[in-house]
């Protein structure tokens, strides 16, 4: 269910964006991925719902300036990668049941996708099992027919209740989750770190600029110093 899709979109850049914030350290490109990521992730796209902090950057054209528009906004086309759900028919997933009635069952799965498990579907020998969840509960759940549309902040999808999951199955799959989360973030920077680097190097060359002018000084010091030591030698043979 979770696969890797590739993107090109249209992004564009104003003057002030530019000026005030490319720099050693900030490129185009990194402020290009922060606006793509506030456009796509943690949302619908046409390949499915985009995995927070998974996208990476592969290219991107020239800038160009849109005639007649008069924005003096430029404008790029980026082209990147990243993770996505796209639920299939038949598919089991684990998910929080965060809401019970007499409908069914409302079931979230990394707060991506939202199942719908009405009752009337199992009425027949786990019909017992199925009335004993209760919210907050872990039960998998086979994907049936899904809808979605860009920009949603989740997928919509029916499903069928297969059984409760335990504890020790829904921990080992939640630090699974985790541990690809926190691969995808230290993978994509963000452009927030870079004011920090340039701070640190703005410090370590204020400081070498420092020591050299204290060098300096004491070199003209010690050249004024011997310069006074000379003319007076001097002053005392002409008196002599």
């Amino acid at each position: 269910m979770e696969s890797t899709a590739f993107f090109e979109k249209k992004i564009s850049l104003n003057p002030v964006t530019i000026f005030n914030k490319v720099s050693r350290t900030v490129k185009v490109e990194d402020l290009l991925m922060e606006k793509l990521r506030e456009k796509l992730e943690d949302k619908c796209s046409e390949h499915g719902f985009v995995l927070p902090g998974t996208l990476k950057f592969i290219s991107k054209s020239v800038g160009y300036f849109e005639a007649g528009r008069y924005t003096s906004d430029s404008v790029f086309y980026v082209k990147a990668e990243g993770k996505v759900l796209y639920p299939a028919d038949g598919i089991h997933v684990t998910g929080e049941v965060i809401r019970k009635n007499k409908m069914g069952l409302y079931v979230i799965h990394r707060n991506a996708i939202r199942i719908q498990v009405p009752r009337d579907l199992h009425l027949g020998d786990n019909s017992e099992e199925f009335d004993s969840i209760e919210p907050g509960d872990f039960i998998e759940v086979e994907l049936k027919k899904s809808l979605f549309q860009i920009n949603d902040p989740y997928i919509l999808t029916n499903g069928l209740f297969i059984k409760k999951v335990g504890e020790a199955e829904t921990s080992v799959e939640a630090e699974a989750e985790a541990e690809a989360e926190a691969e995808a973030a230290t993978e994509a920077p963000t452009v927030s770190e870079a004011p920090k680097e340039a701070a640190e190097s703005d410090a370590e060359s204020e400081s070498e600029s420092d020591a050299e002018s204290e060098a300096d000084a004491e070199s003209d010091a010690d050249a004024d110093a011997d310069a006074d030591a000379d003319a007076e030698a001097d002053a005392e043979k002409a008196a002599n």
